[in-house]
């Protein structure tokens, strides 16, 4: 179990990493150390920093999301695209990451104060989110709905491992779901190209992952009714 101040370490470590483009898990590391410090200022109870650290995950969310897509195999046209788009988004990157704002805010979060027993029923409002996301979800089954439960129970996740508790099953339904997301990033991506340049090879590669968007959604229901 990591304490908040490790992951502030975490996270400064890898800026670089991110900012280098050198390995891909720069940046994804940036995104997993700043939601993981949210977590830490929701079993706080504070709402200071956390628009900051949705800033930086979402900084680095664009360049993440071209760098997963472009590990698949695509046909040529759609590859040229996605690499076009990264170059762009990772010049969005220094003035983020590399800025007197991140510095200030790795500072501000380096004197987190411990946590006090408040957190357990902060952990207790979280899970009944996550409770209430998957109500909804069985209400009216949709891929939004599926989302926002993923993203709640990201949270529940995070923050029982704070806490020292075990968050295997919200683990294992975290990974599964998270499958589900990159293809969902993936088809966004592709309809995007798409609907600027006709390809054949990218046609096809939509009505696939359709049918595996399918299946994948299908198999994470069963997970989550079984």
């Amino acid at each position: 179990m990591r304490t908040p101040r490790e992951w502030v370490d975490h996270l400064e470590a890898h800026l670089p990493l991110a900012l280098s483009g050198a390995d891909p898990e720069g940046v994804h590391q940036v995104r997993v150390a700043g939601r993981r410090l949210r977590a830490y200022l929701d079993l706080l109870g504070w709402r200071v920093l956390r628009d900051d650290l949705r800033r930086l995950v979402r900084g680095a969310g664009r360049v993440r999301d071209l760098e997963v897509a472009l590990g698949h195999p695509l046909p040529p046209g759609f590859r040229a695209h996605l690499e076009e788009e990264v170059r762009q988004a990772r010049e969005a990157l220094p003035p983020l990451l590399a800025s007197p704002w991140t510095a200030a805010l790795l500072r501000a979060l380096r004197v987190l104060p411990p946590l006090g027993e408040e957190a357990w029923g902060r952990l207790r409002r979280l899970e009944r989110r996550a409770e209430a996301r998957l109500k909804a979800l069985q209400a009216e089954p949709s891929l939004e709905a599926l989302h926002a439960y993923r993203r709640a129970l990201r949270r529940v996740r995070y923050a029982k491992e704070f806490l020292g508790l075990s968050a295997k099953r919200e683990k294992a339904l975290q990974e599964a779901l998270g499958g589900l997301q990159d293809l969902e990033v993936l088809l966004g991506l592709l309809e995007g190209y798409l609907a600027q340049a006709p390809d054949p090879e990218g046609e096809a590669l939509r009505a696939e992952l359709l049918v595996r968007r399918q299946e994948a959604l299908a198999g994470v229901l069963q997970a989550l009714w079984g």
